[in-house]
């Protein structure tokens, strides 16, 4: 056998032991071990990022999941900490789910992983210049780059072994992730129309504040006049949490 396909029918049988044969010459035992210790490296790996989807799953199925994961899916990267992002990859467009699996795990696994992706961003590792106390709506509010604005069908920060829907509610989830001051990633529920506002102020920074609320009214068809003020207090108190930054100068 030459070298190379001994190595694709070696890998092959680490990825599905179970299904295909180990290559000729390669002893049991010693194949055992390589291909336990590489599946516990991954299933390691995911069990720290997405510890609530374990939970939900619990042992059989989470251990069905990984396997099919480490046996089908082609990885994009050989860092280690992207691993959580190619299982993530996997569920969103290559695993074609099982009757026993909760509709909601693809959405809940992304909830999961992005507490990950935010603790190890360095999105705000070269900022402009701004004032931290200078006026959000007169000027151009500066955001945290380490944020995201999500929506999710589900109440992905609900879902527990004990709370497990088989439907998802009428009105979607939105909710708000960012890195603060202290680098902890924390999370908070806003409604659909600060939603709105904070993603037309991540898409216009070249925008004062009061431009923004304008561009918001208009596609409410409702005066900007009747936003501000609400606007200004949510501002203000994200400002104070460290959602916005300050003004940029």
């Amino acid at each position: 056998m030459a070298f190379q396909d001994y190595q694709r029918a070696f890998t092959a049988h680490i990825r599905d032991p179970r299904n295909v044969a180990r290559p000729k010459g390669a002893a049991a035992r010693r194949m055992k071990v390589y291909s336990d210790l590489l599946y516990n490296n991954m299933d390691g790996f995911l069990l720290a990022c997405f510890p609530v989807c374990r939970k939900i799953l619990g042992q059989r199925r989470w251990n069905r999941l990984v396997r099919e994961f480490f046996r089908d899916h082609v990885c994009h990267t050989p860092l280690f900490r992207r691993i959580p992002e190619e299982f993530l990859r996997f569920l969103q467009s290559e695993w074609a789910g099982a009757d026993d699996f909760p509709a909601f795990l693809p959405e809940l696994a992304h909830y999961e992983w992005v507490e990950l992706e935010l603790d190890t961003s360095n999105g705000d590792a070269h900022l402009p210049t701004f004032d931290p106390a200078g006026d959000l709506m007169a000027g151009r509010p500066l955001l945290n780059p380490v944020l995201r604005v999500l929506a999710y069908r589900w109440p992905v920060h609900r879902l527990s072994p004990r709370f497990k829907p088989d439907q998802p509610p009428t009105q979607p989830t939105f909710t708000l992730a960012f890195r603060d001051a202290g680098f902890q990633v924390r999370f908070m529920l806003i409604n659909s129309a600060s939603a709105r506002l904070l993603s037309l102020f991540q898409a216009h920074p070249e925008l004062t504040g009061n431009e923004v609320v304008g561009l918001l009214a208009g596609e409410m068809a409702m005066p900007p006049d009747n936003l501000l003020s609400y606007a200004r207090t949510l501002v203000q108190d994200l400002h104070a949490q460290g959602v916005f930054l300050g003004v940029a100068t």
